[in-house]
């Protein structure tokens, strides 16, 4: 399986490949999205309740809140798992990458969302249709 149009690019210094999109990726970024807010849920349940609260607007977030908004890059063990997901999911990589790179303060988190963003089609390919990240 492949694709017409290849975006490539390398992650941690392994090189990867873009997935394909499959039909019901909605799927995969609801329950990307459904992990954070869980993470959310158990460690700044005041945050969660705002966020699910449609009904709230910007001016009801505190400044904790919007500190909370990015603290699961400090966990270490849900980012690790956060973004090994969304790696598994949309970049077919050409080795394993191990736990402590997951784990890693060096993690390439912009190049993740990158091949995320290319993954859920939010970014198009070049129109030359060869896409390097």
């Amino acid at each position: 399986m492949g694709r017409i149009t290849k975006v490539t690019g390398e992650f941690m210094g392994v090189r990867f490949e873009v997935k394909p999109t499959p039909i019901r990726f909605d799927k995969i970024v609801q329950d990307r999205r459904d992990m954070l807010m869980n993470w959310y849920k158990e460690n700044y349940p005041k945050t969660h309740k705002k966020l699910i609260d449609d009904k709230v607007s910007n001016d009801e977030y505190t400044m904790q809140d919007v500190e909370a908004l990015n603290s699961w890059r400090l966990d270490e063990d849900f980012r690790a798992k956060y973004c090994e997901y969304t790696a598994t999911h949309c970049m077919k990589l050409d080795k394993p990458i191990d736990s402590k790179t997951w784990k890693s303060d060096e993690l390439e988190l912009g190049t993740l969302e990158e091949a995320w963003d290319f993954f859920t089609n939010r970014r198009q390919v070049p129109t030359n249709g060869v896409g390097v990240l």
